[in-house]
């Protein structure tokens, strides 16, 4: 639902926004940090691609101030140190950077306020949703108006970001429609990893056989293959020390290798995104008891078309891939079945024979 639950976008987001800012129109931007910041180096950073735009010192007050020239108005992230600052674009303009990090005082800036405004406000209608058919009302408007959004503001940054937070409930035939209809968003460096992460994810789908990686070298070199596809069903998990949610779903995790282990269930750790030395920290802090491949970093999330963790994923003995991104109920549930059918084989060649 987060990739849905992003904006109602009115009528007025339209392409000519983007069309009145001329090449190497001039802008400036300024904000206001903690007097803890000052003397900090603040910069500007193209969300896209990662790059650095503008760098400036936080003046003794606590001030910020950017100014340059930019074509083409681009989405940027503002750093204080390496501390995350808020996310706006930069336009042609004279744009100021609220506590909270929004900017306001270009066309494209008030526009992305309006479809975060919207966002919070529809987010907040969802959740407190109980009834899945009412729910369901919503994504599907959300989807329409999400759809409006990326038509509406081809070209612009606006789009860009509406499109982002579309694209990660889409499978890859879908993504690919859309990027053929509006081959501008295939340009972006986030779309391009996003489809190769997609296109991943789809050979790596349940039903697929394993995909093998290996992370270090020589003696110290350790493989998917070595635990999976051994007659035994495996529960990988991706996760990291910093990872809150990770470390939520742990305990879910050792309920069911307490539950199931002796039956023929193994659990199986691949810290990713993450400092050895704090994988093995946390390792020791949570008390986990299975085998853990460490430093994996991009290896298997790139393999697999990983976008978020925790993500686990259910092997079964062949080394088949039964389930993926299941947390919860879910996971309990999904886990439950397969080790259910796994001990009683005769029960369920039964109910096939009936």
């Amino acid at each position: 639902m987060k990739s849905l639950v992003y904006s109602i976008i009115g009528i007025g987001f339209l392409v000519a926004g983007c069309a009145s800012q001329s090449e190497g129109s001039e802008y400036s931007v300024k904000a206001s940090v903690s007097d803890s910041d000052n003397g900090k180096m603040a910069y500007l950073i193209d969300y896209d691609n990662g790059e650095k735009l503008d760098s400036t010192i936080v003046a003794p007050d606590g001030g910020v101030e950017f100014s340059g020239n930019v074509g083409a108005p681009a989405m940027v992230r503002m750093l204080i140190g390496d501390r995350r600052a808020g996310v706006f674009i930069l336009e042609g303009g004279d744009i100021t950077i609220d506590s909270l990090g929004r900017a306001t005082g270009t066309e494209l800036n008030v526009r992305l306020n309006e479809l975060d405004s919207k966002e919070d406000s529809l987010s907040t209608v969802y959740l407190n949703l109980s009834d899945d058919s009412l729910r369901n009302i919503v994504e599907k408007e959300l989807t329409s108006l999400y759809d409006s959004a990326i038509s509406g503001n081809v070209g612009n940054p606006v789009g860009y970001i509406a499109f982002m937070n579309r694209a990660y409930s889409l499978d890859m035939k879908q993504l690919d429609s859309i990027v053929s209809k509006y081959p501008v968003y295939g340009d972006y460096t986030r779309v391009k990893k996003l489809m190769e992460s997609k296109r991943a994810e789809a050979n790596t789908a349940p039903g697929k056989l394993f995909v093998d990686f290996t992370v270090g070298t020589d003696s110290t070199a350790q493989k998917l293959s070595d635990y999976v596809g051994k007659g035994r069903y495996v529960l990988v998990d991706f996760w990291a020390s910093w990872c809150g949610p990770c470390r939520r779903e742990m305990g879910n995790i050792k309920e069911l290798y307490n539950k199931y282990h002796a039956d023929g269930l193994d659990v199986l750790g691949v810290a990713v995104w993450d400092d050895p030395e704090n994988s093995k920290t946390a390792i020791g802090q949570l008390e986990l008891p299975w085998p853990q491949i460490l430093d994996a970093q991009t290896i298997p999330t790139d393999l697999y078309g990983i976008s978020g963790i925790p993500h686990l994923i259910l092997f079964a003995p062949d080394g088949t891939i039964e389930a993926r991104g299941m947390q919860g109920e879910e996971l309990r549930t999904v886990v439950g079945q397969a080790m259910y059918s796994f001990t009683h084989p005769a029960t369920i060649e039964q109910v096939t024979a009936i």
